[in-house]
């Protein structure tokens, strides 16, 4: 008799996950630099790319999903099948001249599965972030007429990503695949100002909602080819073209007066506009890398990717983005995974490093970006499940020109399932 073993118990805690991640409303970041474009990118930062500096366009693993590349699926074993979750933290300090205040948040971070459905054609199907917004910044002026004035700019929410990806086996060392990606999720951004010592003067603010619904795509593709008996290299290359978001706006603007109690009490309304279509233009992005690996033993890569943010637009209105580019490098060891007896021989080591020019161009000052990454693959007895560790140490931006110094620690804990699923057991 044919019987294909039950799976369901695996699936509860999964599904679990996934639905918190999609219902997550949290402030996932602490950053002022969020209140440009759709805020602060998030890009390839499961646990086992993370670690390795985000790098990942040549990189292909049958334990992980590796969503960066879409070519990367055809790795996946023919007969197993990939859950992969995650949960992320981080510790922010935001330095300035005169300042220095330190944040810190956590959040559900990815859910990705994997699995086949031919031999040479793979799938995927993920929920990761795209943009996070979450900034508090007040600004403080003194005028001879008016006293201090206080500049108030807040923001929160952010965008998701749904991806439904797909590699090819197109020959023996070819690869080809796309990622399907719906794109949801809000942004709330509020400019106030006020008189705290004017009776004349009235406070006033702004606050535009942001929805976006929309599909986009990205392609990839990878080359493998064997240089020795059980040496590969592999290129690897990306490219997304530039999408019009539909999005929608709310936009609300009042003056308001502070009570004894420091409460807002509204007087007039300024002005409205409530669900007013438009277009939000995400860039061009393009990249390629290349690594060198030895299967269950080591392996290295170097990515470099640009994106041209001088075309961003929302709603016809242009922000103070420029094009940005990025290179990266990392790399994976495994001492010996066969050996079952020295646990740590079999933990797989990895480390990497990238430079970001950001598409952030403020006060004529071009800002850059520096991580440092550390990570472990912790087998579980007896089974290729993994619990991955990432670590990222980071800085952004510049204390010059009146800016901010951003200095993160990331923290990510995630976890790789990897089963046998495609089997038909016989019982005589």
């Amino acid at each position: 008799m044919l019987i294909r073993p039950r799976r369901l118990p695996v699936l509860f805690p999964l599904l679990f996950l996934f639905c918190s991640l999609a219902a997550s409303a949290q402030i996932r970041i602490a950053s002022p630099y969020s209140r440009f474009g759709i805020g602060d990118l998030s890009d390839n930062n499961n646990a086992w790319t993370m670690s390795m500096g985000q790098t990942g366009l040549a990189f292909r693993s049958p334990y992980h999903v590796n969503y960066s590349n879409p070519a990367s699926y055809t790795a996946f074993d023919s007969l197993s099948i990939v859950f992969e979750g995650g949960f992320n933290s981080e510790f922010v300090t935001l330095a300035s001249d005169y300042q220095r205040v330190n944040r810190n948040y956590a959040t559900l971070g990815y859910l990705l599965f994997g699995f086949p459905v031919t031999h040479w054609w793979k799938t995927s199907v993920g929920l990761v972030p795209f943009s996070d917004v979450g900034y508090d910044v007040v600004n403080y002026e003194e005028y001879p007429e008016s006293g201090t004035v206080i500049r108030n700019y807040s923001g929160s929410g952010g965008i998701n990503r749904l991806f439904w990806g797909n590699g090819f086996q197109l020959t023996k060392n070819f690869s080809i695949g796309f990622n399907g990606n719906y794109l949801f999720g809000s942004m709330l951004r509020e400019a106030m100002v006020l008189f705290p010592d004017s009776v004349y003067a009235m406070n006033f603010k702004v606050d535009n909602y942001i929805t976006v619904n929309d599909l986009s795509f990205s392609t990839g593709l990878q080359y493998r080819a064997k240089l020795r008996k059980d040496i590969f290299l592999t290129i690897g290359g990306i490219f997304a073209p530039t999408f019009n978001l539909s999005a929608k706006t709310d936009i609300f603007a009042e003056t308001f007066l502070i009570n004894s109690s420091s409460g807002e009490v509204p007087k007039d309304t300024l002005g409205m506009a409530a669900g007013v279509k438009g277009k939000i233009v995400l860039p061009m992005t393009a990249g390629g890398g290349f690594a060198f690996e030895k299967p269950d033993h080591w392996m290295v890569g170097v990515d470099y990717r640009w994106q041209n943010w001088e075309k961003f637009r929302a709603f016809d209105m242009s922000d103070s983005l420029v094009n940005a580019w990025s290179v990266s490098a990392g790399a994976e060891i495994v001492p010996k995974i066969d050996n079952y007896n020295n646990y740590l021989a079999r933990v797989r080591y990895r480390i990497g490093a990238s430079y970001n020019k950001t598409y952030l161009h403020l006060r004529g000052t071009d800002l850059s970006e520096y991580t440092i990454s550390l990570g472990l693959g912790l087998p579980l007895r007896g089974m290729k499940t993994m619990l991955n560790i990432g670590a990222q140490f980071g800085s952004r931006g510049t204390i010059q020109q009146n800016l901010i110094r951003e200095t993160y620690f990331k923290f990510t804990l995630g976890f790789s399932i990897y089963e046998r699923w495609f089997i038909k057991r016989k019982y005589y």
